[in-house]
C-alpha cells in the first residue's frame, strides 16, 4: 500500500474506532495505542490523521499531552448548531448565486454517491460523503472564508453527531441513509432553481432536525 493510501485507510479506521465508541469525549486519542489497535508498523499515518482531525476541529490539542475529544455540553451543542444552521444557510443561499451548471452537475453526482453509499450501511463512508455534500457547497459558495469556517463548524459538530446521533443504533442509522439523501436532493434543486433564500432555509431546516434528533439526550 502506497504512503498515500495507508494515510486514508488509516483516517478512516481512526473514524470507525470513533463511531464505534472506542473512545468518548475527554480521552486523548494516543498514538502509541492507535498504531497498536490498526496493527500499523509505524506511527507516522496515525500522527498524519490525528493532525487531520485536529486541523478540522473534531480534536483539541494540548501540548504534550496529545490530542483529545473536546468536552460536551448543552450549552456547547446549542453553540455549536446555531453557528453551522446560520453559516450553512449563507453557503447554500450563496451556492445559488454563484455556482456554475458544471458545479450543480457534480453536486447532484455527490448526492447520487451518498444514496448509493447508504444502501451499503457503512456508516465510515456514509459519513465521508456527508462530509462532502456539505464542503462541497461551501466551495461553490465562492466565499473563501464560508468555506474555513464552516469545515471547522461542521466537524465540531460531527463530535455531537457521532456520540449522540449515531451510536451505532441501527434504526436511528438506516432512517438517516433515507431521509438526509432526500433533504439534501432538495437543497441542491434549489441551489438548481437559483432559489438563493429558499436553498438557505432548507439547510437550515435540514441541520435543525439533525440538532433536534438527539438535544434532548444531552445532560
Amino acid at each position: 500500500m502506497n504512503k498515500e493510501n495507508l494515510e486514508e485507510s488509516t483516517y478512516n479506521a481512526i473514524i470507525k474506532l470513533i463511531l464505534e465508541n472506542h473512545f468518548k469525549p475527554g480521552d486523548f486519542l494516543l498514538e502509541t495505542e492507535i498504531t497498536a489497535l490498526l496493527n500499523l508498523k509505524s506511527r507516522t499515518p496515525v500522527h498524519h490523521a490525528l493532525g487531520q482531525l485536529v486541523a478540522k476541529g473534531f480534536l483539541a490539542k494540548k501540548n504534550k499531552k496529545g490530542c483529545f475529544i473536546p468536552a460536551l455540553s448543552p450549552e456547547d451543542v446549542e453553540h455549536v448548531f446555531f453557528a453551522r444552521e446560520n453559516l450553512e444557510y449563507q453557503n447554500a443561499a450563496s451556492a445559488a448565486i454563484h455556482a456554475s451548471d458544471e458545479e450543480i452537475a457534480q453536486l447532484q453526482a455527490i448526492i447520487q454517491e451518498e444514496v448509493t453509499t447508504g444502501k451499503t450501511g457503512d456508516i465510515v463512508a456514509y459519513s465521508a460523503i456527508n462530509e462532502k455534500f456539505h464542503q462541497f457547497i461551501a466551495q461553490i459558495s465562492k466565499n473563501q472564508y464560508l468555506q474555513q469556517y464552516s469545515q471547522h463548524i461542521f466537524w465540531r459538530s460531527n463530535a455531537y453527531i457521532f456520540f449522540y446521533y449515531y451510536q451505532f443504533k441501527v434504526s436511528r442509522v438506516d432512517t438517516e441513509f433515507k431521509v438526509s439523501p432526500a433533504q439534501h436532493m432538495k437543497i441542491m434543486e434549489a441551489i438548481k432553481r437559483r432559489a438563493a433564500d429558499e436553498a438557505g432555509t432548507l439547510m437550515k431546516q435540514h441541520i435543525r432536525r439533525t440538532f433536534e434528533g438527539f438535544s434532548k439526550s444531552i445532560s
